[in-house]
């Protein structure tokens, strides 16, 4: 009976670890601008802040507005998760990355525009450049990736994205939703554990 009872502790506090395990990302892609891709004209300045979640960056304005772009659109579900990092690996210099609620107007770029990398490319291969931004619940995402340079320059360079949702601002992480499995181990544990009480109250 002790050995029973053991393993209904065993598998209740396994649950339990397990259900502090890490989230999933939200996307997780390598991928490259291509020719197919659309086109805008005109395209972010880079003004070297990165947004974070305080806030701080404010819309940039845009510059080269004669000259044509292409951007790519990553949609992306916020669910409740609204405080969203979005981290990338990219030596190009002329890959900029942005992040918008629900639509992007390439002809009006300041509308719905959540913040940016501030910058393109990073120094050290690797090790990721990140930002941040805070997005209503249930809304959608879009992160949106241009090329900067006039002549298709960008276009081709590699790039790895990932885009994570936490709610709130210590990163903390939403509860993982049980699966079927789960749950009857769950059940299976605390039927084990409720043994063992009955067991004991027959005894005094």
């Amino acid at each position: 009976m002790k050995s029973i009872c053991r393993m209904g502790t065993l598998i209740v506090a396994v649950l339990l670890l397990a259900g502090t395990a890490q989230a999933l990302p939200l996307l997780d892609i390598t991928d490259a601008l291509s020719l197919t891709d659309p086109t805008q004209l005109g395209r972010l300045s880079r003004n070297g802040i990165p947004q974070d979640w305080s806030g701080t960056e404010t819309f940039p304005g845009v510059i080269n507005t004669g000259t044509t772009f292409h951007y790519h659109a990553y949609l992306v579900d916020v669910g409740l998760t609204p405080f969203i990092q979005i981290s990338v690996d990219s030596t190009s210099p002329n890959t900029f990355f942005s992040a918008y609620d629900t639509a992007y107007l390439p002809n009006s770029l300041a509308t719905g525009w959540l913040g940016d990398m501030g910058l393109s490319g990073n120094l050290f291969p690797g090790d990721p450049n990140f930002f941040q931004v805070i997005a209503p619940l249930n809304h959608t995402l879009l992160v949106i990736v241009n090329n900067v340079a006039a002549a298709n320059g960008g276009v081709g360079d590699p790039y790895h994205l990932i885009v994570e949702g936490f709610i709130d601002n210590q990163f903390t992480d939403p509860p993982a939703v049980p699966e079927p499995a789960t749950m009857l181990l769950s059940g299976t544990g605390l039927a084990l554990l409720a043994l063992k009480r009955a067991r004991a109250r027959s005894r005094q």
